[in-house]
């Protein structure tokens, strides 16, 4: 799946890059000049270009983020940070069939975050989530492929991969029941996001020692 090998150090500052957009969206949430509400609320409600209520389909509340290009060159970054990270864990795994499509797995939902960077959820929705709707289906299956293979990390890959799956069920349950989704999703990825930077230093001192 490698041309090219991605370097420890790009490695490790591709995932701490990925878990800085937290650091970053709360700026975002400050310039909006609509109320908004870190439980509730998406994180893509950032990068909607139009102001207004139903913006979108599913958004009936006012959004109006004066700063949603910058939002959305934000999503576009995530989700290539995220995918070197990916690639650059990948090379720790056995060159199987199954390592190759746990990966792509797992990038499908980087690739949503790029999606949603470049198609904002009022110009076209479906475009917008479709992908990214996937890839939290798909990482699931991905983690627990890497799981099984992996020597160093194992548990803490199924720590995240229960947490994961834990939070998924809380997101089905949204259509029955009240519960915060803009905090679900956001545990949804941070969870992700500090999986892959944990793993990468857990790899990458487990490759020292054995060096």
């Amino acid at each position: 799946m490698l041309l090219l090998t991605i370097p420890r150090k790009v490695g490790i500052i591709s995932w701490l890059a990925t878990c800085f957009y937290f650091v970053i969206e709360p700026f975002f949430m400050m310039t909006s000049t609509a109320p908004y509400s870190l439980m509730q609320h998406a994180m893509s409600d950032l990068g909607v270009t139009s102001c207004g209520h139903f913006t979108y389909a599913v958004a009936p509340h006012e959004i109006c983020s004066p700063y949603h290009l910058w939002m959305n060159v934000l999503f576009i970054i995530n989700g290539i940070t995220m995918t070197v990270g990916v690639l650059y864990l990948a090379q720790y795994l056995e060159k199987k069939v199954r390592t190759k499509l746990a990966t792509i797995f797992i990038i499908i939902l980087a690739l949503g975050n790029i999606v949603s960077g470049f198609i904002p959820a009022d110009v076209d929705f479906f475009l917008h989530s479709i992908a990214a709707q996937i890839g939290m289906i798909t990482v699931l299956p991905g983690l627990w492929i890497y799981a099984k293979m992996l020597n160093n990390g194992k548990r803490w890959t199924y720590i995240c991969l229960f947490a994961l799956i834990v939070i998924f069920v809380l997101i089905i349950l949204l259509f029955f029941v009240p519960l915060p989704a803009g905090l679900l999703q956001r545990l949804f990825y941070g969870i992700v996001f500090v999986w892959g930077t944990v793993l990468t230093f857990i790899l990458t001192d487990s490759s020292f020692e054995s060096s």
